[in-house]
Order: structure tokens, then sequence, then C-alpha cells
């Protein structure tokens, strides 16, 4: 009869610790945001969902955005761009640049009303990035046929059984051309640089944090004390708690042999794809 006693005393402290964690995860005080942005951008899907919570939430009070990114695809980049800059209505808004916040990483940043970085940050790289391989010779010489069948003279542009002609090339460029002035006028406006400014900066070149305040790139140098400072400074509150988003949940899948790594940049390698990237060494 004991046992049962001390089974349900058990089994009932466990759920009273439960529904305190969830309590006390759900009620809290005011707050700064941070939302944390690593590694290639690929997909925006759980920084606008991340995004939606901070501004539906009225007790936090502020955003520091911590990019830590080389960029990623252009569509990606420029949503959590759209996304940040539609929060600072109601909301002021930091960028705080980690070790890198370069090409589409940088582009977020601007989405921001302040950004800062620190002064050995890498950032800049405003341009656009798009690699095609040509594996017909190989294909050859492994007698590997693949017939193509298409209903469009450009439908099989950047494929790895060709080389690009002529006018894939132009047709390709073109589009780099567009996406890059993109790039350079939403620099351009939220930097509030003029016409000789913005061409100066945007050839695709790297810049450290102190360099980039110096072309007007970034506001100040620092780090994420800095960041929570300038936010209290302007909101007129002290000592607000940071609260991390996306709320990290690891998996044992994330633990597993590094090689899935290696696989997805292989995957992205061989995916012709646009990207707003800085890639050292290509």
């Amino acid at each position: 009869m004991k046992f049962f006693n001390l089974k349900y005393i058990l089994i009932s402290l466990v759920v009273l610790l439960f529904i305190f964690s969830s309590f006390s995860n759900v009620i809290k005080g005011e707050r700064i945001a941070v939302l944390e942005i690593n590694g290639v951008i690929e997909n925006p899907k759980i920084y606008l969902i991340n995004l939606e919570k901070i501004k539906s939430d009225k007790n936090i009070k502020g955003l520091i955005v911590r990019v830590n990114s080389p960029g990623g695809t252009v569509g990606s980049s420029q949503e959590i761009y759209n996304s940040l800059k539609d929060l600072r209505p109601d909301l002021p808004v930091v960028a705080s640049i980690v070790d890198i916040g370069a090409s589409g990483g940088y582009m977020i940043s601007c989405g921001a009303e302040h950004i800062i970085a620190n002064s050995g940050s890498i950032t800049g790289s405003i341009g656009v990035i798009s690699q095609y391989y040509n594996l017909s010779e190989l294909l050859k010489f492994i007698k590997f046929d693949i017939e193509v069948l298409k209903s469009g003279k450009f439908k099989d542009t950047s494929s790895i059984t060709k080389a690009l002609s002529a006018e894939e090339k132009e047709l390709i460029n073109n589009l780099l051309v567009d996406i890059h002035e993109q790039f350079k006028e939403i620099v351009k406006i939220e930097r509030k640089l003029n016409t000789k400014e913005i061409e100066i900066v945007s050839k695709g070149q790297i810049f450290t944090g102190k360099q980039a305040k110096e072309l007007r790139l970034i506001d100040s140098l620092g780090g994420l004390n800095n960041a929570k400072q300038y936010i209290e400074n302007k909101i007129g509150l002290t000592d607000l708690e940071l609260d991390y988003y996306p709320k990290k949940k690891e998996k044992l899948i994330d633990k597993l042999i590094p090689s899935a790594l290696v696989n997805k940049e292989f995957y992205r390698s061989i995916t012709h794809k646009i990207l707003y990237l800085y890639s050292p060494g290509s």
C-alpha cells in the first residue's frame, strides 16, 4: 500500500513540475527578444514564424537579430529583410553581427534600424553568385548517356550534361545584374548612401567591422551587450531579460556524424541556385 502511495506522489510531483515549467515559460515579464540567424539561409520559414511570435508578444520591448551567416538564397534573404523592416514601427530592431554577416546575411542586417558589428567581424560581400558545372566530358569518359527532351530553347540551361552557350551565359548574367541592382538599392536606401558611395562598396568585396563602420555600412562597433544597451536606452528601461529564438529542441540526429553537413554542401554545389552568398575560396 505504501508503495502505491509513493508511486502516486512521484507521478503527481512530475506532473506538477511539468505544469510549473510550462507556466513559467508562458508568463514572463518585459524582455528583449534575440533572434539567432546562423549558417547558410535556404528557408526563411522558421525565422518568419518566430518573428510573428515576437511581434504578438506585448511583453517583448525590442528585438536583437544576432547574425552569424555568410548569406544564402536570394528569396529567403529578401523575405527575412522585409519582415524585419515591417517590424520596425512596432519594436526597436537592432542587428548584431557576430563573426560573419556577409552577402544575404548583411542584407538581413539592413532590415534593422541600427547595425552593430564586432571590429573583426566580416561583412559586406554585396553581390550575387551562381555556379554551374559542366560534366559532359566526364560523362563521355564513363560512357554514360543522358537524353534531354525539352519544350523551350533555354529549358535545360545549367544542365550538367553540356557547357553553357554564349546566349545562356548572357541570359544568366542579365539575371545576376538585375538581382545585384536590387541588393544595391536596399543598401543605398537603408544606409543612406549616395550613388558614388554605393558603387564603392558593392563590388562583392568584404570588410571588417571597423572598415564597414568607416564606409557607413554599419552604425557602431560592439557585441550583444551593446545591442541590448541601445534598445534599453531607446525605450527607457534597464536590466531586461534576453529571450532567445528560435527555441532550441536538440534532437539525437543533430549529434550524428558530421558527414551529413558534407552531403548538404555537396547537394548545394550541384543544385543551380542564385545566391547572396559569401564563399571564401570560390
